[in-house]
């Protein structure tokens, strides 16, 4: 791109007179001077691109009645317990109003409310609790004073006692299996 004039002399400012030939194509990585007489010297000309800014999602806006109905539901969640998938938890489980399970859970769960076991979930344990929905596997000992839902494939084993019993299609339910109001009498 830029070359001396082969018999260039400085001038009285003592600057060299360069002759400069345009590149005629900008796409391409490097270009050389067309006049083979004169000294060439190569240039690398790189691309640069600037990055794209990334939009800033903009905020929305809840109205107070929706913001108390959230501090409602978040004052009746504070005693969640949700075991992520990949996680294994061992022990016992006190005062817990939910526990959502997608690990694994080998416990004994004491003055819980309700529990879920999602399909890659597994429980291992004992359990008397109001509410429960299984759509993972389950193994114990499992008394729910309300309803009892298996969804399609849940599984359950083990000695369970219910007050409803709801079974989708493909759930199953093994073991020594019955009902509260008929354990009663």
């Amino acid at each position: 791109m830029f070359a001396r004039e082969k018999d260039a002399k400085p001038k009285s400012d003592n600057r060299i007179h360069e002759t400069v030939t345009p590149l005629s194509d900008m796409s391409g990585a490097t270009s050389v001077l067309s006049n083979p007489t004169e000294k060439s010297t190569t240039i690398s000309v790189a691309r640069v691109t600037a990055p794209t800014p990334t939009p800033t999602p903009t905020p929305t806006l809840t109205p107070m009645v929706g913001a108390r109905d959230n501090k409602n539901d978040a004052k009746n969640e504070t005693k969640r317990l949700t075991v992520g998938r990949g996680i294994s938890l061992n022990g016992k489980i006190s005062f817990c109003d939910r526990l959502v399970i997608d690990g694994k859970v080998e416990a004994e769960l004491e003055d819980c409310h309700t529990v879920e076991v999602t399909e890659n979930g597994t429980f291992k344990g004992a359990a008397e609790i109001t509410g429960a929905e299984i759509s993972g596997h389950y193994d114990g000992s499992l008394t729910v004073r309300e309803n009892l839902l298996i969804r399609s494939t849940g599984r359950v084993s083990g000695t369970v006692r219910y007050g409803k019993l709801h079974i989708e299609d493909g759930g199953e339910i093994n073991g020594d299996v019955k009902s509260i109001a008929s354990a009663k009498t």
